[in-house]
């Protein structure tokens, strides 16, 4: 009987104390459904190995514009979304472009501008109907897509006067070949522009995911999987 009482007792005060909790005092965070993408080279060999990291077909660069014939170019990639807990659905992607110009300062410094003046780069492609969860979806980007988005850029090189990208008399970039390669000798040494393709997934129920972990999800460590993530991939001309 006595112990009867105290299971009694003891559900009693258990019950007063959950009628008496705030969950909003809870330490433990709420977490909400989410959503991430991968995107990868598309046509690059995996090599007979799915299990070491980093992949060739998901490594930067695996793919390049060339340095001429720039407007008949492409560089085929893929992306997926993943929901893990397939509790959301993606139904749009945007793929963005960030173009990165390396130039020398007058006095010979190395600089780097970011045309896109936002840090964020420029639409370049839209899925506007996405295969299902963890299903890949095919797009390119060509060299005439990034001028046509980059066209009016400007940039200071001599830190006061804004000059036209594609039209600078002190390094020209001819038509069909408006991207630049690396350069050692006629400039001064230069690297190549960097082109980083990120992208900005839609969601179904109006959400918009553009920025994740950069240590869970855009350094993703884990194996080759259907589950796998990144936050952009990038390539240059050569």
């Amino acid at each position: 009987m006595k112990k009867i009482l105290s299971l009694t007792i003891m559900v009693s005060l258990m019950l007063a104390f959950a009628a008496c909790r705030d969950e909003s005092l809870n330490p433990l965070p709420t977490f909400l459904p989410g959503v991430h993408g991968f995107t990868v080279f598309d046509g690059i060999a995996f090599n007979g190995n799915l299990l070491s990291r980093p992949q060739p077909y998901e490594q930067n660069n695996a793919k390049n514009f060339p340095k001429a014939a720039q407007n008949t170019a492409k560089i085929d990639l893929k992306t997926r979304w993943v929901s893990l807990d397939n509790k959301l659905t993606v139904n749009k992607i945007d793929i963005y472009v960030r173009m990165l110009e390396s130039y020398n300062d007058p006095d010979g410094n190395p600089k780097v501008a970011d045309l896109s003046g936002n840090g964020k780069g420029k639409l370049i492609s839209t899925i506007a109907t996405p295969a299902a969860n963890r299903q890949w979806n095919s797009f390119s980007i060509t060299p005439q897509q990034i001028y046509d988005a980059y066209k009016t850029a400007t940039v200071k090189y001599d830190k006061v006067k804004a000059v036209n990208v594609f039209s600078n008399p002190a390094r020209p970039r001819p038509t069909n070949a408006w991207m630049r390669p690396a350069e050692t000798a006629t400039y001064g040494a230069v690297e190549a522009d960097n082109f980083i393709v990120t992208w900005v997934l839609y969601t179904s129920d109006g959400q918009v995911f553009n920025t994740w972990n950069p240590d869970s999800i855009c350094g993703d460590p884990t194996s080759v999987s259907e589950a796998n993530s990144n936050c952009q991939i990038s390539f240059v001309v050569k």
